[in-house]
C-alpha cells in the first residue's frame, strides 16, 4: 500500500523489541491506552504484529487535531486483509478511525469510544480508498499506520476485528474468516441484501457474512449487541437457506440477538443481518464450550429417588440429546435416571422458570428408545409426562425448547402400580365437595376405573368423583381449566353416581371441556355427582377442574328487570355490580353487564353500535335470556376495543341484548344504538 503522508510522516517502524502482549490489548480494544506518545505505542504494535507474520506497509502518518476535527489520508489498496491503527497522545479522549470508498461510501470503521482506534479490512479489490481520522473528543497529537496480512480478523483469538461492509463480508462468495474467542465489530449500512434468516422475516435488511472453522464437536454460541433491530443465523452451507442450524432476532430486547448450535467440525457461516429492514453497527463474540459424548452423560446420570422433588439447572449444560417433541428440544438438557421395580403409572412432573421440555427413554444414549415426550402442559414453564411403563431403568431428560433456553428447574417423579387405589374421591361412597365458584385440583394418577359415563367408551380411563350440593334452583357450569388428557377428558354430570340408576344422567361432554364448551345446565335443589374420566383406556394426568353455580332467581330477576330498545334508539349506561352473564367471546364476558329487551314482530335486520369510553366493551344477543346457548350473535371489537358491532338477521320474537366486558374487571360507561329494519 502507498500511503500518502498527513501533516508529516516518519519511516517505517524499526524500533526494539516489546511484549506482543501490548499490541493484543490494543486490537483487542480492552485495555487503557497505556503510558508514552502514540508512535512509542506503534512500535509495540510494529514488533508484535510482525511477529504474527504480518508486513507493515507505507509510512506512519502524524500529526495534531483539534476536537471535532479530522484528516483525510488517501491510500491505495490492494486486494488483500489491511489492519490500520491510530493512537492519540495526551488529551486525546476518543480517537475514531473511518475507511470510505472513491465514491465516499463507508466501507469500515471502529466502534469504540477509546485513545486508540483498529480497524482491519479485507479489500476485495485493488482500488483507492481514504482513511479519515477524527477526534471525537478531547485533542492532540496522534499517529497511524497500516499492516498487510491475516485473514479477515484471524490474527490472534480473543481479538476484536471491525469488518466493513460494503462487497467484504457481505456476499458468501467472499465471507470473512473468524474463529472462536473473537469479537467481532461490524457495520451494515453498506452491505447488499442477499440472505434471510428464518427468524426475522421478510425485508431489505442488509447482512455480512463470516466463516467459522470447527476442529471438534463444539456448541458454539454467538451473541450479539447491536444499535439496531438486528438477527443472527448460523448455516453449514453459506447460499443454502435448508442448511439453517440456528436463528436470533430478539434475545431479551431487540438489540440483542444470540444463537446456540452443536457444530460436528467443519465449516460453518456466520450472518450478522437486520430484523425487516433494519441495520447499523454490531458487535458479536463467539464462544465455545466441548460437547461430551452421550455415553459419557449417560454413565454420569443422577439417580432420582421416587416421590422426592429435585431442584437442578440447565445454565451451564450443553446440548446433547435431542428429542421427537419440542421441535427436537435443542437446549441444554440434564439427564436422571430412576427404578420402577414393577409395571407401573408413572407421573414426571417439571416446573422451569423458561420454556422447558421433558423425554424419558429406556436406554440413555438410544434415541429410538424414547418412551414419552412433553414440551407444554398448562403453559411454557410446566411438562408433564404421565405413561404406564414396564419394570426397569429409566432415564428422564430435563431439556429447552430453543436452543437458548435454560435455567432453573424442578423435577418430581412418582410411580404407582397400574391397579391403582387410594386417591381421593377414588368411589362414589367418597366423593369429595366441590366449592361452587372454586376451581379443584386434581389428579387420576392413583384412581381406579370405577364408574362409567355414558359418553365415554366401554373401555374408559381412570376416574374420580366429586359432590355438588345446590341450594337452590340454579344453572351449573362446569369446564376444564386444565387437563394432562386434553381431547379425551370426560365430565359427566349425574343426580346419582351409579349409571344403572334410571334418568341418572344429566349432561355428559367428552373431548376439549373448555369454558367455551362447558356443561351448561339448569338444576333444581339437591346433591349431584360430577365425575372426571377420560375416553382412552388407562388414561390418567392432573386437572383443574371449575365450578361454577348460579341462582337461577337471580339471572331470572335480572332478565325480567331488562329496558325496552327500540328502532333508532341510542341510550346510554354504566356498567357496574356483578356478573351474572357470560358469552362466547371476549373471555366470556366475567364482567358486569347491563341488558335490553328487543321486541319484533316480524323478521328484521338488527344492527346494534356499542362505543364505551373507559373499557373494552363486548356485545351480545339471546333468544332466550337466561340460556347461554341459545346465543345468536356476539362481538368484542369492531374495530377496536372502544367499540363493538353485531348485525344479524332475525325472525319474529323477544330477544335480550347484553352490553358487557371483555374477561374480567371491564366495567364503564358506554353509549349503544340500535337501528331495527323489517324485512
Amino acid at each position: 500500500m502507498n500511503s500518502h503522508p498527513g501533516p508529516h510522516s516518519r519511516a517505517p517502524l524499526v524500533a526494539g523489541p516489546r511484549i506482543v502482549a501490548t499490541a493484543l490489548c490494543v486490537l483487542a480494544l480492552g485495555c487503557s491506552a497505556g503510558s508514552g506518545s502514540p508512535h512509542n505505542r506503534l512500535v509495540a504494535v510494529h514488533n508484535a504484529l510482525a511477529a504474527l507474520g504480518m508486513g507493515m506497509v507505507g509510512h506512519v502518518s502524524e500529526g495534531s487535531l483539534g476536537e471535532n476535527n479530522s484528516v483525510r489520508i488517501p491510500v491505495q489498496v490492494d486486494a488483500a486483509c489491511y489492519t490500520f491503527v491510530a493512537f492519540g497522545g495526551g488529551g486525546v479522549r476518543d480517537i475514531d478511525l473511518t475507511i470510505t470508498d472513491a465514491s465516499n461510501q463507508r466501507v469500515a470503521g471502529d466502534t469504540s469510544h477509546d485513545q486508540q482506534a483498529t480497524v482491519q479490512h479485507c479489500f476485495a479489490a485493488r482500488g483507492a480508498y481514504t482513511v479519515a481520522v477524527r477526534m471525537a473528543a478531547g485533542s492532540g497529537t496522534y499517529a497511524l499506520s497500516s499492516w498487510r496480512g491475516g485473514a479477515g480478523g484471524a490474527a490472534t483469538p480473543g481479538a476484536a476485528v471491525a469488518a466493513g461492509g460494503g462487497a467484504t463480508g457481505s456476499t458468501c462468495s467472499n465471507p470473512i474468516a473468524i474463529q472462536i474467542g473473537q469479537t467481532v465489530t461490524g457495520d451494515t449500512s453498506h452491505s447488499a441484501n442477499n440472505q434471510t434468516g428464518s427468524c426475522h422475516g421478510e425485508g431489505e435488511a442488509p447482512e455480512n457474512v463470516y466463516s467459522l472453522q470447527i476442529e471438534r464437536r463444539q456448541q458454539i454460541t454467538v451473541s450479539a449487541e447491536q444499535d439496531y433491530d438486528g438477527a443472527l443465523y448460523i448455516r453449514s452451507g453459506c447460499d443454502d437457506e435448508r442448511s439453517e442450524l440456528a436463528c436470533n432476532d430478539d434475545q431479551d430486547d431487540t438489540r440483542h440477538s444470540r444463537v446456540v448450535a452443536v457444530l460436528d467440525p467443519g465449516t460453518y457461516y456466520v450472518f450478522a443481518d437486520g430484523f425487516a429492514d433494519n441495520r447499523g453497527n454490531y458487535t458479536f463474540t463467539v464462544t465455545a464450550a466441548d460437547v461430551p459424548s452421550p455415553q459419557d452423560v449417560c454413565q454420569n446420570a443422577t439417580a432420582l429417588t421416587l416421590g422426592h422433588p429435585i431442584s437442578g439447572s440447565t445454565a451451564n449444560d450443553v446440548n446433547v440429546f435431542q428429542a421427537t417433541c419440542a421441535q427436537g428440544a435443542r437446549g441444554p438438557d440434564r439427564v436422571y435416571r430412576f427404578e420402577v421395580p414393577q409395571e407401573s403409572r408413572v407421573q414426571v412432573a417439571q416446573e422451569s422458570d423458561y420454556d422447558g421440555v421433558l423425554y424419558m427413554r429406556r436406554a440413555c444414549a438410544d434415541p429410538t428408545s424414547e418412551v414419552a415426550c412433553n414440551d407444554d402442559v398448562e403453559d411454557t414453564q410446566h411438562s408433564r409426562i404421565n405413561s404406564i411403563v414396564p419394570p426397569g431403568t429409566y432415564y428422564l431428560f430435563s431439556d429447552g425448547f430453543t436452543p437458548t433456553g435454560s435455567g432453573n428447574f424442578t423435577l418430581e417423579v412418582n410411580a404407582v402400580p397400574v391397579a391403582g387405589g387410594g386417591a381421593p374421591g377414588d368411589t362414589c361412597a367418597d366423593a369429595q365437595a366441590i366449592t361452587a365458584g372454586a376451581s379443584v385440583e386434581g389428579d387420576t394418577l392413583r384412581a381406579r376405573d370405577d364408574v362409567q359415563p355414558p359418553c365415554a367408551v366401554q373401555q374408559d380411563g381412570y376416574d374420580v368423583v366429586y359432590r355438588l350440593d345446590v341450594q337452590n334452583r340454579s344453572r351449573v357450569r362446569l369446564w376444564f381449566e386444565h387437563a394432562d388428557i386434553g381431547q379425551n377428558a370426560v365430565i359427566w354430570l349425574a343426580r346419582a353416581c351409579n349409571a344403572s340408576q334410571a334418568n341418572a344422567s344429566i349432561a355428559c361432554r367428552a373431548g376439549a371441556v373448555t369454558e367455551e364448551h362447558a356443561i351448561d345446565q339448569v338444576v333444581d335443589r339437591g346433591q349431584y355427582y360430577v365425575v372426571v374420566d377420560s375416553t382412552t383406556a388407562r388414561a390418567f394426568g392432573r386437572f383443574r377442574l371449575r365450578a361454577q353455580v348460579e341462582d337461577v332467581a337471580a339471572l331470572e330477576r335480572a332478565c325480567r328487570a331488562a329496558r325496552p330498545l327500540t328502532n333508532h334508539q341510542t341510550v346510554t349506561g354504566t356498567t357496574a355490580g356483578d356478573d351474572h352473564f357470560q358469552a362466547s367471546c371476549a373471555g366470556h364476558t366475567r364482567s358486569a353487564e347491563n341488558l335490553y329487551r328487543i321486541v319484533l314482530r316480524r323478521r328484521s335486520f338488527v344492527r346494534l353500535a356499542l362505543t364505551t369510553t373507559t373499557h373494552d366493551g363486548a356485545l351480545y344477543i339471546r333468544r332466550d335470556c337466561t340460556n347461554a346457548t341459545s346465543e345468536v350473535a356476539c362481538n368484542d371489537d369492531a374495530p377496536d376495543t372502544r367499540h363493538s358491532l353485531v348485525e344479524s338477521t332475525l325472525d319474529p320474537g323477544t330477544y335480550t341484548v347484553f352490553v358487557d366486558g371483555f374477561a374480567q374487571g371491564q366495567n364503564g360507561a358506554y353509549s349503544l344504538e340500535a337501528t331495527i329494519t323489517p324485512q
